[in-house]
């Protein structure tokens, strides 16, 4: 019956020990001192929107991180004029919530807002497959 209390308590002592606070919280979440370019902070705004959690609710991969991520090195590659470079990396970005859908975390139709949106924010554009430019 002690053991039992004993391992009870324990259990409870570690488990308040681990919920994250503000300060060590997903220190992913806002890098925007860090990023290359201020249209990253302003996608990073959008992926973060309240609205958009249940879209990634089913996604153990925080696509959120990875696309931010991505563009941040496009934003940086499109900055020293490599171009080629900056358009592989945002199409790259765009292909996480592509893949997200191929593994039915979401829909097309979830995702498309917020694909648009990165499209028309991003001065890098892509060209669709197949096409030159």
């Amino acid at each position: 019956m002690k053991l039992t209390a004993v391992v009870c308590t324990l259990s409870l002592l570690v488990g308040v020990a681990l919920i994250a606070t503000p300060v060590s919280g997903a220190p992913w979440i806002s890098a925007s001192d860090t990023y290359a370019a201020a249209w990253v902070k302003d996608i990073e705004k959008e992926l973060l929107k309240k609205e958009h959690w249940m879209i990634y609710a089913n996604d153990p991969r925080s696509p959120q991180q990875e696309v931010l991520r991505l563009l941040n090195r496009a934003a940086s590659a499109q900055e020293s004029g490599n171009r080629v470079l900056a358009q592989e990396l945002a199409r790259e970005a765009l292909e996480v919530f592509e893949e997200g859908v191929r593994r039915h975390y979401y829909t097309e139709a979830d995702i498309e807002p917020i694909v648009s949106y990165i499209k028309n924010h991003m001065p890098i554009k892509i060209q669709e497959a197949g096409k030159e430019g």
